[in-house]
């Protein structure tokens, strides 16, 4: 009896010492880091004081994609696109345009609708790799999932020593106006989010007023890197 006393304090005395600990941690001005390097999952929000991050997923439906690097350079401002490989091949001019123009390139994988087991999808995501650094000269560090297993994601993008981003929300620019993707976009914006934007004709009109609403509202459009900061 008494050494199972013993025991039960032991056990709750290494307990008390975890809580302590994990309070000191995440109390701390870096706490989200340390959480991070806890939990290698996904990054959905970054830690910004005064930024949002618009991430384009750049893989069909691009035809506008003239007029948002258009308007985006008109608003002085840098965005991430995550693109296919396959993308990356077929628009290789657009693509140096992109990184030519100060925004961040990032992958989604090879062919974006493919969900295969780990060693498939890093052979996917890979071959993306290629694509993007022969077409553009970049050597892309974020990988944009999608809707592929996040658990064989986190793991394929940590073996290829990429940072695995997702969003934090969806203007789903596919469906709706420019008025409705504003609107969206707008609706009580949190600093730091990561805004999934696709590039589609209403998505180019309704660009410049999201931008300028979320500047009205002392909020900065910004590059995912710049929100997600030493997380990268």
């Amino acid at each position: 009896m008494k050494r199972r006393a013993k025991n039960g304090w032991a056990i709750n005395l290494f307990l008390a010492f975890i809580i302590i600990s994990l309070y000191l941690v995440t109390s701390r001005q870096d706490a989200a880091q340390v959480m991070a390097s806890l939990y290698a999952g996904p990054a959905y929000r970054g830690r910004s004081d005064d930024k949002i991050a618009l991430e384009f997923a750049v893989s069909w439906n691009a035809a506008a994609m003239e007029d948002i690097l258009a308007t985006l350079k008109d608003k002085n401002t840098r965005a991430t696109f995550v693109v296919s490989g396959k993308w990356a091949r077929e628009n290789a001019d657009m693509l140096k345009r992109i990184a030519d123009e100060g925004h961040e390139i990032g992958t989604m994988g090879d062919d974006p609708s493919f969900d295969g087991n780990l060693s498939e999808t890093k052979a996917d995501i890979q071959k993306s790799l290629e694509s993007i650094k022969a077409a553009s000269g970049v050597d892309t560090v974020l990988y944009y999932s999608g809707s592929r297993s996040v658990a064989v994601s986190a793991r394929a993008s940590r073996a290829l020593g990429l940072t695995h981003v997702l969003s934090t929300v969806d203007l789903r620019c596919g469906y709706g106006s420019k008025d409705d993707i504003i609107k969206r976009g707008l609706n009580e914006p949190i600093i730091g989010s990561i805004i999934l934007l696709q590039p589609t004709r209403a998505c180019a009109d309704a660009l410049g007023g999201l931008i300028d609403g979320l500047n009205a509202k002392g909020i900065i459009a910004a590059r995912v890197g710049d929100v997600l900061g030493g997380m990268v």
